[in-house]
């Protein structure tokens, strides 16, 4: 197919270099027979801008000396400039060829000029072929974007069903679970307050035991209770962080005293949150760093803000009993403790809170720590601009 295709071309040009040819050919041999060769000799023009349908860049210029030639030729056989007295006769050779160069330098110019135009539409044609890729490619994504767009509402609406069945299920679970809870705790009240005293001191410890457990699955309950209804409430608003450590300060202002323990704090920013989420937060790293506390050492706890380009960078840092990195994502899970409760009392539950409230507001939370060089807790919030 491409060699048929070239051999077309070939017979093409063949026959017009052909016509060029057999017109060149007529003016010369009319130029020969005539004595006024100025008019003859620029009937070459005719072949000059016929050039221009020749291929190759130059063929108006091979052409044009070929009729420079031709018009030579025509001069010495005819004996004209020898024959003639007339001074404009003399010079019928140079007029005709001023006016053969002069056409040539016009038609070069225009196919130079035709060609660059030529050049540049292919150009045109080849970015608007990228260009038509482009937006091909452009309209796929689009469409693929449209089909995970409806994927993704399908999920999040199968999320928020799950949600809600989950919150209801906590709910009715926290509920019927405290239930037979209280009956425990009223029969071992009472059990304690009319039998204690015929019990053994091995019995007065069974009935401990069982009192003790029974409270802690009491604070247990209540506090995945109130885990599952973190995030109900979305409403938000302008916090101001530094009035915020403030008050919670007052309600620590007694396991302050008791522990010598000390919180710094300065210039904290306002964010945007929901101020009894944001509050927990805050309490929950506090309350942290005052429980996890070295023996015979105050506690201290530096609370810092860094404003970062989109977000604020918050740390609370300790010098309490510290953690190893192994840990760090065991501390934000549900009821992982990483202590024994005889040692450190508590639920297990704070750092889930935190990490559940960081992430409700678009943040993220994470640990530095070392074991006995105590730990430091970041977490970002957007920032009010």
């Amino acid at each position: 197919m491409l060699s048929k295709q070239k051999s077309m071309i070939g017979i093409q040009n063949g026959a017009l270099i052909f016509i060029a040819a057999f017109f060149a050919g007529i003016i010369f041999l009319v130029d020969l027979n005539t004595s006024n060769t100025v008019a003859v000799a620029s009937l070459y023009v005719i072949v000059i801008l016929y050039s221009w349908l020749l291929p190759g860049k130059f063929a108006c210029i091979y052409t044009a000396t070929i009729c420079s030639f031709l018009t030579l030729t025509s001069v010495i056989l005819t004996g004209e400039m020898a024959s003639s007295a007339n001074e404009l006769s003399k010079i019928n050779m140079v007029i005709s060829l001023v006016v053969i160069w002069t056409s040539v330098t016009l038609v070069f110019i225009a196919k130079s000029s035709f060609s660059s135009l030529e050049g540049i539409n292919q150009q045109l044609s080849a970015s608007s072929a990228a260009l038509l890729e482009k937006i091909k490619e452009l309209d796929l994504q689009q469409e693929e974007l449209s089909s995970n767009k409806a994927k993704l509402e399908s999920l999040n609406s199968d999320l928020l069903i799950k949600n809600r069945e989950l919150e209801r299920f906590t709910s009715i679970a926290s509920h019927d679970l405290q239930e037979p809870l209280r009956t425990i705790g009223n029969m071992t009240q009472l059990i304690t307050k009319k039998y204690h005293t015929h019990f053994d001191d091995q019995g007065k410890k069974m009935l401990n035991y069982v009192t003790s457990a029974a409270d802690r699955m009491t604070i247990l309950i209540k506090g995945l209770l109130q885990f599952s209804r973190i995030g109900n409430t979305r409403e938000t608003q302008k916090v101001d962080c530094q009035e915020l450590v403030r008050t919670i300060l007052l309600d620590f202002d007694a396991v302050l005293k008791s522990a010598d323990g000390m919180v710094k704090f300065n210039e904290l920013p306002i964010v945007s949150g929901n101020p009894t989420e944001l509050r927990m937060l805050f309490q929950n790293l506090i309350s942290n760093g005052l429980k996890f506390r070295k023996p015979n050492m105050s506690p201290t706890i530096e609370v810092t803000a860094t404003e970062r380009s989109t977000h604020v960078e918050f740390c609370f840092k300790d010098n309490g009993i510290g953690i190893e990195a192994a840990d760090y994502e065991k501390t934000f899970l549900i009821f992982q403790r990483l202590n024994d409760i005889e040692e450190y009392e508590g639920t297990g539950l704070g750092l889930a809170y935190c990490r559940k409230i960081v992430e409700l507001h678009g943040g993220k939370i994470w640990i530095n720590s070392k074991k006995g060089a105590g730990s430091s807790f970041y977490f970002t919030l957007a920032k009010i601009i």
